[in-house]
């Protein structure tokens, strides 16, 4: 469907892309992923035809229509978000005014055969159009992507950037494309809008090219991975966990292999150095021969080793934290209230919640930064925090570099200390000296976790440290946050890193907090688990006590088909999990590695179903 052949993109400065040779077939849903740099974002752009290649060809089927989101998308509107949302319908439109424009002619009798012809087959496919389907379909999208009733009236010009770039986002699911390019699609969704979007990648009949920097979307979404790396693409066949295992066998020969070379070049070095001279001359330059055509096998640069040692914290007392009632609001709005609960030593409690809830509002009370307009909070004895703020550029110094940013905020850390831990994230010799005003937003972020990590604080709160972080830069901090020894609470929107880390989900509401112990994905099941015993009540239920209206038999069945069905979902995610664990053990290319890869694709397959027909028994069920 896709097709790119010899792409090569040279800036001047640096070569993005040198030969890239690839082919996207419809249906394909793939994962673009690199390093920061690699050339991920340029590669849609390239696709869509906003960057044009040094060289090469892009071919695209005809008749294909490729939809492209990028990372930021300025829209501009003066409709409100339901219309915005719907005019991604615009082909009917133009239909629609094509037909009238016929009509008009035909009025004055000024129509042609030919136009005839058109206007047959343009009533033709105004008849295909299905309206109020289409409206149903924009509802439910707007909907998922937690647009309220209210919001969908507002104007687009009153939204914030993060809800345009979700409108943006709503307008391309409902373009009827055959291929999505999606730079990023996740960066303004919470954590529960995200599963809701999994969710419908899972379900998307058609392909797509997903650049993310979170783990769950390239796991469970995607079924090819496409590697940029200096400049080159590769395919791996699977998704993530499968693309890490392939990368790290085929590193594996790479290295024995390069190793081999070596040392088979070293030991022709040695003889020819002594039989450079005298009767053995020929036989020597036989051997440089013999080594000058030795290709030697490119072995990528490895990722630094990553060794956290931390200074040990004092020792708080048992409660960290104790927060009862808290009510917080503005413009005489109130966000939330009886929000009540506390934070035990050691312990790493993640805040849930959908955009606009107050997650951030409520850390920014803890610290003392808002004052809450009811409730007390309370810090428990020799509890030192420290505060990571969501935007980094209101709290770094851009006139500092980066050792000097760090070594003031943290006078008591010796500079060798300090440049071990820039170095682990990723800032080693002279990139010390930059400047913060010239970093970008994820070199920001790290040197402010860098300043986190070497605080002497026993708790840490962290309002949104993944933003802008790549895959790798992720997995440190969180092997950092695992190595530490004191208490975190923290507010994170990449639902991989949460599941990893916390060890207690605390999910806010407008009304209070509710607390969950155990990781993510078991908070995800419990609450899966208590919407089917919900719905389970309500089908068994005597219709007249649940809908004096009365409602269809089929209804009826269909609810009991959506707990049927969420009961599958669970298993299968379940077995998913359970099968991918034992595929990191098994050693590839073994019966029990092939095995295993396959019931895994049986499973993904059965679970891709399910989440159909869960889909699609929630619309027949909502339908009027």
């Amino acid at each position: 469907m896709i097709q790119l052949q010899n792409i090569t993109l040279d800036l001047g400065i640096a070569k993005i892309f040198e030969d890239v040779n690839c082919v996207f077939q419809a249906g394909d849903k793939v994962g673009v992923i690199g390093r920061n740099g690699a050339g991920k974002s340029t590669l849609l752009k390239v696709i869509a035809g906003v960057i044009k290649p040094t060289e090469g060809r892009i071919s695209i089927e005809k008749g294909a229509r490729i939809a492209y989101l990028p990372q930021e998308e300025i829209l501009a509107s003066t409709l409100n978000v339901f219309d915005e949302a719907f005019s991604a319908f615009a082909d009917i439109s133009e239909i629609h005014k094509k037909i009238q424009h016929i009509e008009e002619l035909i009025t004055r009798q000024e129509c042609t055969p030919e136009l005839l012809d058109d206007y047959s087959d343009l009533q033709l496919k105004a008849q295909e159009f299905d309206q109020p389907a289409a409206v149903k379909e924009t509802n439910a999208v707007l909907t998922g992507l937690g647009f309220t009733p209210n919001m969908i009236e507002k104007s687009v010009s009153e939204l914030s950037t993060g809800w345009k770039m979700r409108l943006a986002l709503a307008k391309l699911l409902l373009t009827d494309a055959d291929m999505f390019l999606f730079d990023e699609p996740t960066n303004h969704l919470d954590i529960v809008t995200q599963q809701w979007f999994l969710r419908k990648l899972h379900s998307m009949r058609q392909g797509f090219l997903l650049v993310s920097h979170d783990r769950m979307y390239l796991e469970k979404a995607c079924t090819t991975i496409f590697e940029i790396e200096r400049g080159r693409g590769k395919y791996y066949r699977g998704n993530l966990q499968a693309y890490l295992q392939e990368k790290k066998n085929q590193q594996d020969i790479a290295c024995s292999t390069r190793a081999r070379q070596e040392r088979e070049i070293a030991q022709k070095q040695a003889t020819i150095e002594q039989f450079r001279a005298g009767t053995r001359a020929r036989q020597a330059q036989a051997l440089i021969k013999q080594v000058e055509r030795i290709t030697l096998v490119e072995v990528e640069p490895p990722l630094p080793v990553v060794n956290f040692q931390f200074l040990v914290p004092q020792r708080p007392g048992a409660v960290i934290l104790t927060f009862n009632n808290i009510a917080y609001g503005f413009n005489e709005k109130e966000l939330f209230n009886s929000v009540s609960g506390e934070i035990q030593r050691g312990e790493r409690v993640a805040l849930v919640a959908a955009n606009g809830v107050g997650k951030t509002t409520l850390l920014n009370c803890f610290m003392g930064t808002y004052k809450p307009t009811a409730g007390t909070i309370q810090f428990g004895h020799n509890v030192q925090q420290a505060f990571f703020e969501q935007n980094q550029a209101d709290v770094l110094n851009p006139k500092k570099t980066i050792l000097q940013e760090v070594s003031d905020a943290c006078p008591l850390q010796k500079e060798s200390e300090i440049r071990k831990m820039l170095g682990s994230f990723l800032f080693s010799g002279d990139d010390v000296h930059k400047k913060i005003d010239v970093l970008s937003g994820g070199e920001k972020n790290r040197v402010a976790m860098t300043k986190m990590l070497l605080k002497n604080a026993n708790f840490f709160i962290l309002d949104e440290p993944t933003n802008h972080l790549d895959l790798y830069i992720k997995d440190i901090l969180c092997q950092a946050l695992l190595a530490y020894q004191g208490t975190i609470l923290f507010v994170s929107h990449d639902a991989h890193f949460v599941n990893r880390l916390a060890t207690r989900i605390v999910e806010l509401t407008p009304t209070g907090a509710r607390s969950y112990l155990g990781t993510y994905e078991e908070f995800c099941a419990a609450q899966r688990m208590q919407l089917s015993q919900e719905r389970t009540s309500t089908s068994t239920t005597p219709l007249k006590k649940t809908s004096p209206c009365g409602e269809s038999a089929d209804k009826i069945a269909m609810r009991k088909k959506v707990v049927d069905l969420e009961r599958a979902i669970n298993k299968y995610e379940h077995d998913e999990r359970r099968i991918q664990d034992k595929l990191s053990a098994a050693t590839y290319g073994t019966e029990e590695y092939n095995k295993a890869v396959a019931r895994l694709l049986e499973i993904k397959k059965s679970l891709e179903i399910a989440q159909t027909d869960w889909e699609s028994a929630l619309t027949f069920i909502q339908a009027d």
